[in-house]
């Protein structure tokens, strides 16, 4: 039987045998396909803020009705009486990574990601500084022939 929390990105597939009764919690770490192999499955999807709303929710999957998984896609799954079968035998396939959709997002999606993490950086700390400053104005103008009260050397 798969961890309770996550499912392996291993290119093998992976098949347990869950009985009535029971529930597994899945989490996978890629995007795949959550297959049943004999049985009926109750399969319930959490909502999450970009999980469209046709995804969300309870869905029973039996055989020929694959469920698709995002990663990181959390999905409670029980065994439901199917003609008879107590259990039901399910499959984790998970989705080929393409090459191409990796080395993009190494090489330019993460890159501009962190340019942007740092520009965000630089513009707060640029808008600190000059706060900063802007409070000091009083005692960066006194300098030039004004002199403030609390400075006063020679007080009548």
């Amino acid at each position: 039987m798969p961890s309770r929390e996550s499912l392996s990105s291993s290119p093998a597939l992976q098949s347990w045998k869950l009985p009535h009764g029971h529930a597994v919690t899945l989490k996978p770490r890629t995007a795949g396909v959550l297959q049943v192999v004999s049985g009926r499955a109750w399969a319930t999807l959490d909502v999450a803020r970009h999980t469209p709303l046709a995804d969300a929710g309870d869905h029973f999957v039996a055989l020929g009705h694959d469920l698709p998984l995002r990663a990181g896609q959390r999905v409670v799954v029980e065994a439901w009486p199917y003609h008879g079968q107590d259990s039901v035998r399910l499959q984790w396939v998970p989705l080929p990574e393409s090459g191409a959709a990796s080395r993009w997002q190494a090489t330019v999606v993460e890159p501009a990601r962190d340019i942007g993490v740092g520009l965000a950086l630089v513009a707060r700390s640029t808008l600190r500084l000059l706060a900063g400053l802007a409070g000091f104005g009083d005692y960066l103008v006194a300098g030039r022939g004004r002199v403030l009260r609390g400075l006063e050397s020679n007080a009548p």
